[in-house]
């Protein structure tokens, strides 16, 4: 669901990015009271695990269409809605800058649809329905998929409406864009709950202290190194076996912009690298470009993720950093 650059007009773009900006640094904010020093390195092990899922698409059973992880309520649940929302952010900041994945001008729109309304959105509802359901394990596996479903369907809307805004004219129809955002996303979210579900069900068997607050991962009887590894390992595995193979088919963004036809507004500013490949001699088996560019924009989401959260514990006030440890 990463926006393009000139799909939303420049006042939509602006207003998204105030938002979004005012949405992170809250986040940050919050950060401030619920992280200590001996957690930063797994939320920069969340941010990575997030971004290699991401590289990897599934098709739909419907197709030509694919879906990916998006990962927001998956964060929340693991890191807590404000870490979550920041790890999301950071995820989208390298896409967008490494990979020219995501517009640079929509970077705003696209934190605002799926790091905010992801983590924030997400966690507020996983948080209801655990309260109406209870705190077992079967009440939180099924409030994690709900959650991470209906993530997806209000990110598609938030879509629609900054495109109804930039787009007020008859030069598209928008109704139909609704539409197919709709369909197309209801499968995507089936996918997103699958995953998010599956994973939160594993930890809850596995590690359950790895679920609710980065603090709980403190007090278990791991060393918190071996959580870091762990999650390391699982991102550059997805990265470096799984994205290679991932669906070529467009994603849902792109494929409602096929049949509306507004995928030739779009453009990329490409800084660094571009599709997720990082050039290799001729001959040379191909998918090998994928895999080097998932090891790298991985290893770089934790590295930064890393000192980004350290760089925001170090500057806890005092009375707030001695409570935390």
């Amino acid at each position: 669901m990463h926006i393009r650059d000139g799909i939303l007009s420049p006042e939509i773009c602006m207003a998204t990015g105030l938002l979004a900006l005012g949405a992170v640094g809250y986040s940050l904010r919050q950060m401030r009271r619920d992280l200590v020093d001996r957690t930063v390195p797994y939320t920069g092990m969340t941010a990575a695990l997030i971004f290699a899922a991401q590289m990897v698409n599934f098709p739909l059973f419907f197709g030509p269409v694919s879906g990916h992880l998006i990962g927001g309520v998956l964060a929340a649940v693991l890191l807590g809605p404000w870490a979550g929302c920041v790890a999301l952010t950071l995820v989208l900041v390298v896409q967008a800058l490494l990979f020219a994945d995501g517009g640079l001008l929509s970077l705003g729109a696209n934190t605002l649809n799926m790091a905010v309304i992801g983590s924030w959105g997400g966690w507020a509802i996983y948080a209801g329905l655990r309260k109406l359901l209870g705190s077992s394990s079967g009440a939180t596996v099924a409030s994690a998929v709900c959650a991470a479903y209906l993530s997806v369907l209000i990110a598609a809307i938030a879509f629609c409406i900054e495109f109804g805004l930039s787009h007020r004219t008859a030069e598209f129809d928008l109704g139909r864009v609704f539409t197919l955002m709709l369909l197309i996303h209801a499968a995507i979210g089936l996918g997103e709950a699958l995953i998010t579900g599956l994973i939160v069900r594993w930890l809850l068997i596995r590690r359950p202290e790895m679920l609710g607050s980065p603090a709980l991962v403190t007090q278990s009887g791991w060393p918190l190194w071996r959580y870091v590894a762990a999650g390391l390992a699982c991102s550059l595995l997805i990265a470096v076996c799984l994205a290679p193979f991932a669906s070529a088919w467009p994603d849902g963004l792109e494929a409602v912009g096929d049949v509306v036809s507004f995928n030739g507004l779009g453009t990329s500013t490409t800084l660094v690298l571009g599709e997720y490949a990082i050039p290799v001699p001729p001959g040379v088996w191909e998918p090998l470009s994928v895999s080097l560019a998932g090891l790298l924009g991985t290893l770089v989401v934790f590295v930064v993720g890393w000192l980004l959260v350290r760089m925001v514990t170090i500057h806890q006030p005092a009375a707030q950093a001695g409570d935390a440890s």
